[in-house]
């Protein structure tokens, strides 16, 4: 590995550094436009092109900043040097991943609970592949949510509040996304409006293009700029792109020659298990104007260059820490503030730890329905030190971002479950004052959640690999996650209930350590694809002991594509519009233990759930000539629905018979039951929910539950065998 990065480190610095930038970005444009005939291989081959391509951009980066001494622009770019440097980093590539296998596997797992094997390699690995391979389209989302705390602080001293910033870097990463497709359509137009001139005049092309830059100087500088954009880095240059202040662009950026470590002498010099120095910058000055390789790197590291420039220049660290240890506490309920619009907030809760007795805080408890989301943020104050050079620390960090919210959330979860009833604290003047009183038993789903600010891909998702993070009391699997998912989960996950369903089954991932997933939206991608794909993973690891997942990613990621990605619906689950209609109605009316019902029917098949629609489709139209309709879904779990006139509906002695007749059918320790009222077809006015546990041996009516439960069972038929009943009857009807 080093012997390959230094030979790719001579490579580069015999290249004039803009020009060859330049080179390298239209190099990778052109890779990029292979098309073959087979999907599954256009999509591994942009994967491959964009990972070696980065690496690439990455080193270029590293090398300039770390040396002084850069060849001048005049000097043509050597195309045979440039070849044999991609061989060079497809070799290093290759080399690096040998290494992180070899060396996890010389890694004694002595079952003593330190880090295991598999732990190291996952480590090592993830620290060489952790570089942007997504979409830049949500930057400007999370740098206002990140800076906004901070915003006087960063007018004090860029002259720009968060809002500036944040819309800067988002012209940065807009530049990288599109400016060359948007400098060829520029360059097109002022070459059309030129033609079309020389035409109506009759004169020369060459005539008119000097009139043109006599007359408006703007019109040569904007050509000029397009022909830099698409072919010498113009894309890249951040002085002309962001609007960003010099001040703030200084602070993300090295000048040539300033970073002395990443190639100092030492273990690992200039390999990808060091901290390349695009981590920490992600600009690189050339004369007087300032650089980025790949837009990626900027959304990465960014944040922290902002947060150090601050520092720098003002005696603000105390405060910055203050300020964003509760922006990240607040981010589920500011970030969903629809889905979670009527969830009750317990923000900065106290309680006494049930070990020690000491007074501890909660940083947030969201109550919705019969779900309690216990969630610990960490704003995080210390850079990730590699794995390979220092494993203590990286170690340490993590532990400081994840393992201190694990703890913090288990101690939360066994006051709770310390006694039936546990009362809530806030501290007032120095006191603690209760205000309020919560029961364990009133909650069907806890969920703890642990919360950083950055970007901490895929490490958070890795979180259950970590020596010590098991379930809760066996009961309650851990969380871990960054804000920048959640604004991608926002968006594919509008209703509460989408958002509950999904942490559910991110919750049953998280408990199966062997399962591995690379990064959250690699969860996203699996949970719109598979659903229940917590189901699918548990399946596969009865026939292996490790599973690894990283292709799901891709449905969530082409949604962001193109320059139109805001006007196309978000990829969903197929869902029948029945059912939607269903869903949508729970949503709307709540009724106590609502969200059981909507996982309950989120948790079913494409089967089961057309066969829920179909119910809902051929019942409705019959209630103009019956009160009250009745279907039962009969499954582990059953479902009886009620559909009625508004006023028709049963008493609470007809459902509680019916259903527990419902569960002898199914076998079932429990029916839940739907009452759905209808003000008009096809509108539901009102809903009930009920849960009713199966009828007992000593009941009076039992005799009478297990002969009805027989009648159903005769009766029982699919929703295909009702809607061929229904159709048969209607033909009857219209020959009579």
């Amino acid at each position: 590995m080093e012997a390959l990065a230094l030979k790719a480190r001579d490579l580069i610095l015999a290249q004039p550094p803009i020009r060859f930038l330049g080179y390298v970005l239209s190099q990778f444009h052109v890779a990029l436009l292979h098309v073959s005939t087979d999907a599954a291989e256009n999509v591994h081959h942009q994967k491959e092109v964009v990972k070696t391509y980065q690496l690439v951009l990455e080193y270029m980066h590293a090398v300039w900043s770390c040396h002084a001494d850069l060849p001048g622009e005049a000097q043509a770019v050597d195309e045979g040097k440039a070849g044999e440097l991609m061989e060079v980093f497809a070799a290093l590539d290759i080399k690096t991943m040998l290494y992180c296998t070899v060396s996890a596997a010389a890694q004694i797992d002595d079952g003593a609970g330190g880090h295991s094997v598999d732990t190291e390699f996952q480590a090592k690995s993830s620290w060489s592949l952790i570089r942007g391979h997504r979409y830049q389209v949500l930057e400007e989302e999370f740098f206002r949510f990140a800076l906004e705390p901070h915003s006087n602080a960063l007018k004090s001293a860029y002259g720009v509040d968060h809002e500036e910033i944040a819309a800067g870097i988002q012209r940065i990463a807009d530049a990288f996304r599109a400016g060359v497709s948007r400098a060829a359509e520029g360059l097109n137009a002022a070459m059309e409006r030129a033609y079309g001139m020389a035409k109506a005049s009759g004169k020369y092309i060459e005539t008119v293009m000097t009139r043109l830059r006599a007359e408006e100087p703007e019109y040569a500088e904007e050509i000029g700029h397009k022909i830099q954009d698409m072919l010498f880095g113009g894309v890249c240059n951040l002085s002309r792109h962001s609007g960003l202040p010099a001040a703030l662009l200084d602070d993300l950026s090295y000048a040539p020659g300033e970073n002395t470590q990443f190639f100092a002498a030492g273990e690992f010099a200039g390999t990808p298990m060091r901290a390349l120095p695009a981590r920490s910058k992600p600009g690189i000055k050339f004369g007087g104007s300032v650089y980025a390789t790949d837009g990626q790197f900027v959304r990465d590291s960014a944040y922290r260059a902002i947060q150090w420039g601050l520092w720098k220049r003002l005696p603000y660290r105390d405060e910055w820490i203050s300020r964003q240890g509760r922006r990240v506490e607040e981010a589920y309920p500011k970030i969903f503030s629809h889905q979670l619009r009527r969830a009750r907030p317990y923000e900065s809760v106290y309680h006494k730890d049930v070990t020690t007795g000491e007074w501890v805080e909660c940083d947030l408890l969201l109550l919705v329905d019969d779900v309690l989301l216990v969630i610990e943020g960490k704003a995080g104050v210390m850079p990730m030190q590699s794995p390979a050079t220092n494993f203590a620390s990286h170690e340490r960090t993590i532990n400081e971002l994840i393992g201190k919210a694990y703890k913090q959330c288990a101690r939360f979860i066994e006051y709770l479950a310390s006694a039936p009833e546990v009362p809530l604290f806030w501290l007032q003047n120095g006191s603690h004052v209760e205000t309020a009183r919560i029961r364990r038993d009133r909650f069907r789903l806890v969920l703890p959640i642990g919360l950083t600010i950055e970007a901490f891909t895929p490490f958070s998702a890795m979180a259950k690999e970590l020596p010590g993070i098991v379930p809760i009391l066996g009961a309650h699997p851990f969380i871990s996650m960054s804000v920048d998912d959640l604004f991608v989960l926002n968006r594919f996950l509008p209703t509460t209930g989408q958002l509950i369903h999904y942490l559910t089954v991110r919750q049953q991932v998280a408990s199966m350590p062997k399962a591995l997933l690379f990064d959250e939206i690699n969860h996203l991608g699996a949970y719109i694809s598979r659903n229940r794909f917590d189901i699918d993973l548990r399946e596969q690891l009865k026939e292996t002991d490790l599973i690894y997942w990283d292709a799901f990613s891709n449905t969530v990621d082409h949604h962001f594509e193109g320059e139109h990605w805001a006007e196309r619906p978000v990829p969903a689950q197929s869902m029948p519009a029945a059912l939607i209609r269903l869903l949508e109605a729970l949503d709307r009316h709540r009724p106590a233990g609502w969200l059981r019902i909507d996982a309950l029917l989120r948790d079913y098949d494409q089967t089961g759930r057309e066969n829920v629609a179909a119910f809902l489709e051929q019942l409705e139209p019959t209630l103009r000539e019956h009160p009250k309709r009745r279907f039962l879904i009969a499954n582990d779990t059953s479902l009886e629905a009620w559909l009625c006139r508004a006023g028709a509906e049963p008493s609470a002695a007809e459902i509680q018979f019916q259903a527990q007749a419902a569960c002898a059918v199914a076998k079932a320790s429990m029916t839940e039951v739907l009452v759905l009222s209808y003000r008009r077809l096809g509108e539901i006015g009102g809903i009930q929910h009920q849960t009713v546990k199966a009828a007992s041996i000593l009941q009076l009516d039992y005799p009478a539950v297990q002969a009805e439960a027989a009648r159903q069972q005769q009766k029982l038929m699919t929703p295909k065998q009702a809607l061929e009943i229904s159709k048969s009857k209607q033909r009857s009807a219209r020959r009579k």
